[in-house]
């Protein structure tokens, strides 16, 4: 993910809050990547200028001048900061990259108290990010109308300001393109001031008016200390369980959960992502649960192209109907960084003996899950996970993927165990956008998984069939094979028929 960082600024602060800034939290930052506005120009030192006046009627100036000459298309975000604004970096980017920027974002701490006079508006003080997509609409808006008529309908503003005109023209873009699918989202991790409570330092994405060297370099050392316990922890060889569960199956999740516990003698930490609803304290206390939402995963494309009575050549139509299951993404999350590996379990999933067994196999640099099917099974292929409703679409993945994915083996992704290095090459986010690109997949997160993680990166392993002390590993069902099983004989289940406590 690239991110452009657009800076207002004026020369009476270039010795101190650029220096500021540049030499703290812009320390990890490619320095391409920072475009200061100011009145005169220094490329070296990153200070873009066309020889304005330096007040404060000129800033927006600044900012049409430099939409009028700079021609930077290649970021996914666009961030608008002051020279006064702190930016936690791996809180923004974490942020950022739960949304699509081919989608029209604008995001930030919204401002209402001059809406009925002319709009909400995102603070520049707090900062505020626009996706590519909104960014290049608003580049060829504004070209479009010229720098003159752009500027002097807002020169005589009662209130002018850069991040109100900015504002104005989104809304009037929005109204020219009102086809166009816009998201204005206020977002209170953006701070407009200083913290206000001392929880606001440990979720903050930025803060306003940071104007002292003190300031800035005792934010950065909070900074430095978070990524250092992030990577400390990461470079433990640490393991997080995880599942994923709302309302309707949190049942079903309490059971893995307990199981996990008792039967799998697991005393590390579990990670339980719940969706509409908040889980009970007692039980999150009792079987020592941490609790993460996620923002749900946008499905409005994918529903659109599927359309409304789903694929013709599906009996079950989850493709509409079980929508939730695509939030297993957030399993590949950057939140997930923080540990070495992750296991996945669905709600629901037996687990049927100590966890040491699945953990003692090797998954460096990949994602290990059991083959869809029976064990030796040679015929069940990927074609049957695809809908052919759509020829574009299958034309699609034979050019992109290649024609032998139909034929090919592919995961079962109930149950899954990965090394989160995995997510420097494929993450949420290229999963997401994923989904949106390829919408024919019948069994929802699992065909897009398999694209990325089976085909395009060829990251997928297939899980060992039996572990080192003789049992197996996982089935889908005891019934799944030719031979007769039952519980005591596997680790994990998804759906077991053997278990019963009747005495009959």
């Amino acid at each position: 993910m690239k991110i452009c960082y657009i800076i207002s600024t004026c020369n009476k602060y270039l010795e101190t809050r650029v220096k500021y800034q540049m030499e703290t939290m812009f320390k990890n930052v490619n320095n391409n990547d920072i475009y200061y506005l100011t009145s005169k120009p220094n490329i070296e030192k990153r200070q873009f200028g066309w020889n304005c006046m330096d007040d404060i009627q000129n800033i927006t100036w600044k900012y049409i001048h430099f939409f009028h000459n700079m021609n930077i298309p290649d970021y996914d975000w666009y961030i608008f900061i002051d020279d006064d604004t702190f930016v936690f970096e791996n809180r923004l980017q974490n942020l950022l990259k739960t949304y699509n920027s081919d989608d029209y974002y604008y995001i930030g701490k919204e401002l209402d108290h001059i809406k009925d006079d002319f709009c909400l508006y995102m603070s520049g003080g707090a900062g505020y990010a626009m996706s590519n997509a909104l960014y290049s609409l608003f580049i060829s808006f504004l070209k479009k109308k010229g720098r003159d008529e752009a500027y002097y309908p807002h020169i005589n503003l009662e209130t002018q300001c850069d991040d109100l005109c900015i504002g104005m023209w989104i809304q009037d873009i929005v109204k020219e393109n009102n086809q166009i699918k816009f998201h204005q989202i206020n977002n209170n991790l953006f701070h407009y001031a200083l913290q206000e409570n001392e929880n606001d330092i440990n979720t903050a994405i930025t803060f306003h008016k940071v104007i002292t060297q003190e300031q800035y370099e005792y934010y950065t050392k909070i900074y430095d200390i978070e990524i250092q316990n992030i990577n400390t922890i990461k470079n433990n060889d640490t393991t997080v369980f995880s599942l994923v569960t709302d309302l309707k199956y949190f049942n079903k999740a309490k059971r893995t959960i307990i199981d996990l516990r008792c039967k799998g003698n697991w005393n590390g930490e579990i990670v339980l992502i719940t969706i509409d609803f908040d889980l009970n304290n007692n039980f999150k206390d009792f079987y020592n649960i941490t609790e993460v939402k996620f923002p749900l995963i946008d499905k409005t494309i994918l529903l659109e192209k599927i359309g409304f009575n789903g694929f013709y050549d599906t009996t079950d139509k989850r493709e509409i109907n079980k929508l939730n299951q695509w939030e297993k993404l957030h399993i590949f999350d950057d939140y997930f960084r923080k540990w070495s590996r992750v296991v996945y379990l669905d709600s629901g999933l037996r687990v049927l003996d100590d966890v040491k067994y699945l953990l003692e196999i090797n998954c460096n640099d990949v994602i290990l899950a059991p083959k869809d099917g029976k064990f030796y099974d040679t015929n069940n292929n990927f074609t049957c996970q695809l809908s052919y409703d759509n020829p574009e679409l299958i034309y699609a993945l034979k050019n992109d993927f290649g024609e032998h994915i139909f034929k090919s083996k592919f995961m079962l992704n109930c149950m899954w165990m990965y090394d989160t290095n995995i997510l420097n090459l494929c993450d949420k986010a290229q999963l997401i956008d994923a989904m949106n690109k390829y919408t024919l997949c019948k069994t929802n997160e699992m065909g897009i998984m398999n694209l990325l993680f089976t085909f395009k990166y060829n990251l997928w392993e297939r899980f060992p069939i039996k572990t080192s002390h003789g049992k197996f590993l996982f089935d889908w069902c005891e019934l799944n094979q030719d031979y007769n099983t039952n519980w005591r004989e596997y680790c994990f289940i998804k759906y077991p028929v053997t278990i019963s406590f009747d005495d009959t």
